[in-house]
């Protein structure tokens, strides 16, 4: 009896001393879940304030703020806000990027460009506006003044000093946008893209450099040479220059973004000017700082004479049914020229971004 006693004082003991232990281990427990629940909610909440204060994944000595928007306007877009003095209306700067930017995800938009530049340093005292076009869409003009719209009755600007910047569908975006909206904007720079003569005199009542390079696969540079041509033909109150690169490919052109070789053209105009075509922008020395350091760029003049003279369609109007396609063809050129959405000549030839062409491959229009 005695040791049964024993024992069941043991049990009882036991039983006991568990309780207390697991009665302190779930107080200790759940302490560690609170402070683990109160440190999620801080990091949130700084992520979040981070978030508001910059969108830009870089960092950067400058001291502007970015902001991002979905819902204000026809394309989602980000506005980089310099935070120049209350005194001072600022200039815009509006960047429309190439198809590789293209999406949903607006963080792309600092991937290269303006606002790229200012992320690595490079001080641009101007609102920087980068919407963004989806997959498989051209940029439209009427859609990109509703971002414009919106940031100058939203932001302290200077009407006067409106400015588009795009590269490759960008470059395309640029000239677009110039062509129905020249009275917008003081000036534009088109890189590695090319436009629609119909929109050529209007374009020309604005201010445009054009910047293409001559061993370019993806936008072949007759594409920049042609509306350049088309401008300059017509009747125009602003300024048109063209800028070939004899060693530069597509992508090359980029690292002009970072250079104050672009943004001092462009800020020297502003929409009450009319400048003459006759007197050149450039001179020859700072055309060969833009070439970076190598052979100076072809003029104009001498690139059109080099250039063999194209087969001219006698009826304009009639679209053929097909296209054999050509060295220095790609998709993207081709939507162009016939005036159809890329989307329509992926559908109807069973193709899509990643397809390569093939010289003499037959490419249905419709």
């Amino acid at each position: 009896m005695l040791k049964n006693g024993k024992e069941i004082a043991l049990k009882n003991l036991y039983i006991k001393n568990r309780r207390m232990q697991d009665t302190l281990f779930n107080q200790l427990w759940t302490r560690v879940i609170i402070v683990l629940v109160s440190l999620s909610t801080s990091i949130q909440v700084y992520s979040q304030e981070q978030h508001e204060g910059t969108d830009n994944p870089r960092s950067s000595k400058n001291q502007g703020t970015y902001k991002s928007y979905r819902d204000k306007a026809a394309y989602p877009f980000v506005v980089y806000d310099p935070q120049l003095p209350d005194s001072v209306k600022a200039p815009v700067i509006l960047f429309l990027h190439g198809r590789s930017l293209s999406g949903t995800d607006l963080k792309k938009v600092f991937s290269y460009g303006v606002l790229d530049a200012i992320g690595r340093g490079k001080e641009i005292p101007a609102i920087v506006i980068a919407p963004q076009v989806s997959k498989s869409q051209f940029w439209e003009p009427d859609k990109v003044l509703t971002v414009l719209d919106f940031v100058q009755k939203n932001y302290a600007t200077d009407l006067q000093k409106v400015y588009v910047v795009g590269m490759s569908l960008g470059g395309y975006g640029t000239l677009s946008f110039a062509g129905k909206y020249p009275n917008r904007m003081a000036a534009g720079v088109a890189m590695c893209g090319g436009g629609n003569a119909n929109d050529a005199c209007n374009i020309a009542a604005t201010n445009m450099w054009i910047l293409h390079g001559e061993k370019d696969k993806a936008v072949p540079v007759s594409e920049s040479i042609t509306i350049y041509e088309a401008i300059t033909s017509c009747d125009q109150t602003g300024d048109c220059h063209l800028t070939l690169y004899p060693h530069f490919g597509h992508g090359e052109l980029a690292r002009e973004f970072y250079k104050d070789t672009l943004y001092n053209w462009l800020f020297q105009y502003q929409l009450s000017d009319s400048v003459s075509l006759t007197e050149p922008i450039l001179e020859t020395d700072q055309i060969e700082e833009i070439n970076c350091g190598g052979p100076p760029a072809i003029s104009p003049v001498d690139m059109l004479k080099q250039e063999k003279s194209k087969p001219k369609n006698e009826n304009k109007d009639l679209l053929p049914a097909v296209h054999f396609v050509k060295k220095g063809d790609t998709l993207y050129a081709l939507s162009k020229k016939y005036n159809i959405p890329l989307n329509k000549l992926f559908e109807i030839n069973g193709l899509d971004e990643k397809s390569i062409l093939h010289l003499n491959q037959k490419i249905r229009l419709y």
